[in-house]
């Protein structure tokens, strides 16, 4: 069992990277809070393993954790020093969005496993070590509190093990992946990691108003009190739901609190939101004009493109789809079910029949559809350019 060594400073950081500096590659997984105990998205422990040592950053302690992460910042981004990560995307968004690093030279077990296209593409890394190692790790700390201080020895354990395997797990998978003559695939997927970057949505609201069916006239009251929620929580360094669970907030976007005895004996609000300021604001949403929602732009809609469709091109939109579908129904009989969802999911087939199949797929994806359709003898180029929405 390699030494596991737990850094807290950022004279260890630095030693560590000078270590690791030189390395080939190396592993690396993260812990963080994503608005379980505190407000917002919270880097709590960064694992990395060269293949001799573990090492456990502990970013909390540190003065200033974006100047004293820095030297391994600068490792992240070395294209010359390969990151092995599994499901890595989660990651690399949030060091965009802390700390804005664009990690480079990414290998992710999850992705090459995918390629293999052998079964379902979402696979825990518990269970893929157990598939391909015959290995079983303890899992029992996967939702622990990783903000809680002191870490204890199972929680050390865990977070040791998520990088531990990742070295074996990746040249396992990478020579099945050569065999079946799919090194290229992994190549490109890969490669395609390195531009994932963090987006701020600028109406979070939006996505939790379509689970609760919030109307149009609904939606003013909705967004502020949401945008209330977000506030107290960020005022009080606690997740959302511990201010307002999300079925009370639609409960009261449709029943309004209207006065202060009516606000002092709601349940299901954090005590904070009943005191000033924010009680008066919260009573004041009921009574106030509220800014009406502007609405969203073609590109903020959902399906902005088929919508805009009738006649003719409605016509022509769908017999691209229809093609795409035979295309797949052929890729799952040639190949299997697992590769026809890689090249063909609902995702792509949308953006296929708006962008094309020549800007929207990955080399290999576009290799497979273009032999699949000459071998069935069905016409590519009907799908190869962007829709025309002008003749």
């Amino acid at each position: 069992m390699p030494d596991i060594h737990y850094l807290t400073t950022a004279e260890q950081v630095q030693q560590v990277a000078e270590a690791l500096r030189t390395a080939a590659r190396i592993a690396i997984d993260l812990e963080f809070d994503d608005m379980r105990h505190r407000y917002g998205r919270n880097l709590a422990l960064i694992q990395l393993y060269d293949g001799n040592t573990v090492y456990l950053l502990d970013p909390l302690p540190l003065t200033n954790p974006a100047h004293d992460l820095e030297p391994l910042w600068i490792i992240l981004r070395d294209p010359s020093v390969a990151k092995v990560f599994h499901s890595c995307k989660s990651d690399i968004l949030l060091l965009d969005e802390l700390y804005g690093v664009h990690v480079r030279n990414i290998v992710d077990t999850s992705v090459q496993y995918t390629l293999l296209a052998e079964a379902d593409n979402n696979i825990s890394l518990g269970r893929l070590i157990q598939a391909e190692l015959g290995l079983e790790v303890d899992k029992g700390e996967q939702k622990s509190n990783w903000l809680k201080r002191p870490l204890t020895e199972a929680q050390k354990q865990y977070a040791a093990n998520d990088v531990l395997y990742l070295f074996e797990l990746a040249d396992r998978l990478q020579a099945k992946l050569d065999a079946l003559g799919r090194t290229a695939w992994s190549e490109q997927e890969n490669k395609a990691l390195e531009d994932v970057r963090y987006t701020r949505d600028d109406r979070p609201h939006l996505r939790l108003a379509g689970k609760y069916r919030i109307m149009p006239q609904e939606m003013p009251m909705f967004r502020d009190l949401f945008l209330l929620r977000d506030e107290v929580a960020r005022h009080i360094d606690r997740p959302t739901y511990m201010v307002v669970s999300n079925d009370r907030l639609a409960e009261l976007t449709r029943q309004p609190l209207t006065s202060t005895g009516e606000l002092r004996n709601a349940p299901g609000l954090h005590p904070e939101l009943k005191r000033s300021p924010f009680a008066e604001r919260l009573l004041s949403l009921a009574h106030d004009e509220l800014a009406p929602e502007q609405p969203l732009s073609q590109e903020q809609r959902r399906f902005p493109f088929r919508r805009r469709l009738s006649g003719a091109k409605a016509a022509q939109a769908d017999a691209r789809e229809a093609l795409l579908m035979t295309l797949k129904t052929h890729l799952a009989q040639d190949h299997n079910t697992f590769l026809a969802n890689l090249v063909l999911s609902n995702r792509l087939i949308a953006d296929i029949i708006e962008q094309g199949a020549n800007q929207t797929l990955r080399p290999w994806q576009h290799q497979l559809l273009q032999e699949a359709a000459s071998r069935h003898d069905l016409d590519f180029s009907q799908i190869a350019a962007p829709f025309q929405l002008i003749d």
